[in-house]
């Protein structure tokens, strides 16, 4: 389970418009997503990520699944990666009914270092 956020920065989060998910499973830290996550891991940290924030926020009910949105995350300090994929829950990223499973539709941004474990 990831920790609770700061409750200061959770506050600005929501100043801003948004909504700040915390103390959630991290879908795919699940036993057998091993080869997925590192697989994910291959286009940079940040891209592993951006999916599964993607993937909590259908699970918590903010967005509706099985449409379009972009997912934002970073490495470290900041956002380093977009990407506009299809909205899933973990369950459904492999699902044999295509409109239903993970789709990433576009990279709209991504670093060209992703040597993330240095």
């Amino acid at each position: 389970m990831h920790e609770k956020m700061n409750p200061e920065l959770k506050g600005e989060v929501a100043k801003l418009g948004s909504v700040a998910v915390d103390e959630t499973h991290l879908p795919l830290h699940k036993r057998g997503m091993d080869k997925v996550r590192n697989s994910f891991y291959a286009l940079g940290q940040g891209f592993k990520v951006a999916v599964e924030v993607i993937s909590i926020a259908v699970y918590k009910g903010l967005i509706e699944p099985y449409k379009d949105v972009i997912g934002v995350a970073g490495s470290g300090e900041g956002s380093d990666i977009a990407i506009v994929a299809r909205a899933t829950t973990t369950k459904e990223i492999f699902s044999e009914d295509p409109p239903r499973k993970l789709e990433v539709r576009e990279i709209i941004a991504m670093p060209l270092k992703k040597k993330w474990w240095e």
